[in-house]
């Protein structure tokens, strides 16, 4: 776990740096609010490079998430903790010429995470009636990748908004099931698709 901790950090640091090295029009931190209905922080860092170009920063922690997948019942596996952190980088095209306008946008992310995944087996459950009280654990890295689609406007002359949805697919799975949460990504929704709300607040530093 640690390894996995250090890893983030520096691909953390690498992801600032780079962005800070850049000339920029603006620079806004903010929070994603939906997430939060999942026991999950979400708090972002964008870079305006032109009114068109927006590269972003993701990075956030899951806290004991008890959502499931709402398409399919019945697991071997009764989750006690899923949790993890996550961090997702990429960048969006904003349809506008005006930085403070009013823009529909469309983006495209990479999501690193670690999901924490704990619990026992459901001995209720066909072949696995010997293993009552049996305990799992999981500590495991998954990619992921997501497109993004939304409305971004000013609120104020520092405080701006952002309202979309998220819908992405893994693309290196190493979760338990298909009640597992992938941090950064939510739970599977259908068919390996995962869809995650947008309602993002967000502060203008320049």
């Amino acid at each position: 776990m640690k390894k996995y901790i250090s890893i983030f950090i520096l691909l953390f640091g690498l992801l600032v740096e780079l962005i800070n090295a850049q000339p920029d029009n603006s620079t806004y931190v903010g929070i994603n609010l939906p997430p939060i209905l999942g026991t999950e922080v979400e708090l972002g860092y964008e870079r305006n490079f032109s009114p068109h170009l927006t590269i972003e920063l993701f990075g956030g922690y899951l806290i004991n998430s008890t959502i499931d997948s709402p398409t399919k019942i019945g697991t071997v596996h009764n989750f006690e903790r899923k949790s993890g952190f996550f961090i997702k980088s990429g960048s969006r095209f904003n349809l506008r010429r005006d930085p403070v306008k009013f823009a529909p946008f469309i983006g495209l992310h990479l999501v690193n995470s670690v999901a924490i995944e704990k619990g026992v087996y459901n001995d209720s459950f066909p072949g696995y009636e010997t293993r009552a009280g049996e305990r799992f654990s999981n500590n495991a890295y998954n990619l992921g990748l997501t497109g993004l689609i939304g409305l971004t406007t000013p609120l104020t002359t520092r405080i701006g908004g952002e309202v979309g949805i998220q819908v992405g697919k893994l693309l290196v799975d190493n979760l338990i099931d298909f009640h597992s949460y992938m941090p950064g990504m939510g739970v599977n929704k259908d068919n390996g698709m995962r869809f995650q709300g947008v309602v993002r607040i967000k502060y203008n530093l320049d």
